[in-house]
């Protein structure tokens, strides 16, 4: 951190809620601008803006160390979090930020597809009007690759379970709740944050 100022966060909005409430807890103190996360489903959208995000908040103020809170989300994110001063959390998506790699990987290997709580409720814009599955090709289609939905509850909203039962019954997989602690994300965060300021700036 540069003369004892903590970096600035810029974060997909799929972790508005959890961030919001560790900032609301006193666990987290750290200024964070969100991205849309419909923004993954164009890549190089996403890229243009997230490289925009960099460039105000290094006008707001001079030098300012970036916390970026994203995956491994569009083809260039190694050469932002490269930059002196920024470091991105760990992790090559969103669900392995929030659950940590060992948790991830065994879901993973069980044929897991998550849903985090804000692409839950978006699932057909997903679904349909992005990947424009239908009727029996969206199950042939989640069925080839995966064994079941498996829903993140980090415990911010309620779980919408009949939200849930129709993208179950669209889609052809059962649905899993998995409660999520906040803590691998907060560790992700906070650890992003120490190791931003060692970048050297020349």
């Amino acid at each position: 951190m540069k003369d004892g100022r903590p970096p600035r966060c810029i974060s997909c909005s799929i972790f508005r809620r959890e961030i919001e409430a560790l900032q609301s807890s006193g666990r987290l103190d750290l200024s964070v601008d969100y991205l849309n996360s419909m923004l993954h489903m164009a890549p190089a959208r996403l890229e243009a803006r997230l490289g925009e995000a960099l460039t105000e908040a290094r006008e707001r103020q001079a030098d300012q160390d970036v916390v970026l809170a994203f995956g491994d989300c569009c083809s260039h994110m190694e050469a932002f979090e490269t930059e002196p001063g920024t470091r991105r959390t760990e992790g090559i998506n969103c669900c392995e930020i929030i659950l940590g790699r060992e948790a991830y990987r065994r879901l993973r290997r069980e044929g897991a597809f998550f849903l985090m709580p804000e692409w839950a409720l978006s699932w057909k814009k997903v679904f349909i009007g992005h990947l424009g599955l239908l009727g029996p090709c969206a199950k042939e289609f989640m069925q080839e690759m995966h064994t079941r939905l498996v829903y993140l509850d980090t415990g911010i909203l309620p779980v919408p379970h009949a939200t849930l039962a129709e993208a179950s019954a669209f889609l052809g997989l059962p649905v899993e709740i998995v409660p999520v602690s906040l803590d691998a994300l907060l560790h992700s965060l906070l650890q992003a944050t120490h190791a931003a300021r060692p970048h050297a700036r020349d």
